[in-house]
This record gives structure tokens, sequence and C-alpha cells, in this order.
């Protein structure tokens, strides 16, 4: 018996694309920058090492900016964001009052990534398109992913057939 629901991603190719080439532009500089005898140069050695700071920094980011996944059990709501090992978020299934398909559009001037909006909660937008709005007992929490409808109707088919 199967109790995994719905599984479903989104993957954010744009910003983790625009990440991974800011972080190959910024470790070329410091490649080329880099002082053939560091000690004798101490601030081009300086700004070098800042590049390769700022290239790892951008890495870091497009590595967070990647992935995002939402699996809905008969149990809890897990959501994983980014290809950096944090800890997921679960959230028992009993919490969410209700689930649905909503359609985001992040830009620059908005808000993407993990992030909190005022009003509307905190939310994991990895690129424009179709998510999943949760309200976790009175909390709003939205999640980029590829077709939220079916995790709408499987989660409506298992709490009409639980009734």
């Amino acid at each position: 018996m199967s109790f995994l629901l719905w599984s479903g991603q989104a993957i954010g190719h744009r910003r983790a694309g625009v990440g991974a080439l800011v972080a190959v532009a910024c470790a070329a500089a410091a490649v080329t920058l880099f002082p053939e005898h560091p000690f004798d140069r101490p601030k081009t050695l300086a700004a070098a090492t800042l590049l390769f700071v700022a290239a790892f920094a951008a890495l870091v980011w497009a590595a967070a900016m990647a992935h995002v996944s939402v699996q809905i059990s008969m149990y809890n709501v897990r959501i994983r964001h980014g290809l950096l090992p944090m800890p997921p978020i679960q959230v028992p299934l009993r919490m969410v009052n209700s689930l649905r398909a909503v359609d985001v559009q992040s830009s620059i001037a908005q808000r993407w990534g993990w992030t909190w909006i005022p009003g509307r909660g905190r939310a994991v937008i990895v690129r424009s398109g179709p998510a999943l709005l949760f309200d976790f007992a009175g909390r709003q929490f939205t999640v980029s992913v590829d077709d939220p409808d079916e995790a709408e109707a499987a989660l409506n088919r298992m709490r009409s057939s639980a009734r």
C-alpha cells in the first residue's frame, strides 16, 4: 500500500543558470587577477580572494534556487527547497485546512526564493507559473510546482474517501 498521494517539483532553470554564470565569471576574474607573487601585492590578493568568495556565494545561491519539491502523503506534507542539505519542512496533513492551485508571477521587483510576503505568508518561489497555496492552520505557504491541480485533486480524493 502506497502512502504517497502526490509528488511534484519545480526547477528554476533561469535563476540557477544566472547564478552559475555569475560564479564562473567571478572565478575566472579571480584567477586572472590572482598575482604571481601574492604577498608582494596584498591589495590584488584581497581583490582575488573577494572574487573567489563571491563565486562561492553565487554557486550556493544557484544551488538553493535550482529546485523545490513537495510530497503529500497520507500523513504529512513535506517541502524540500534547493539542492542544499537543509532539513525539509514537514507539516502533518491534519493541519492542512485547504490546498489550491494558483499562478505566481515572480520577477526581480517581486519576491522569489525562500521568502515571506506580508499578508500572504511564507513562500518558496523558484520560477513563475503554477504553484500550490497551502493553508496550514491559518498560515499560508506558497510553493512553485508543476501541475498543482493534480495535487489538489489527490488531496480532495483522499479527504472524500475518508468521510
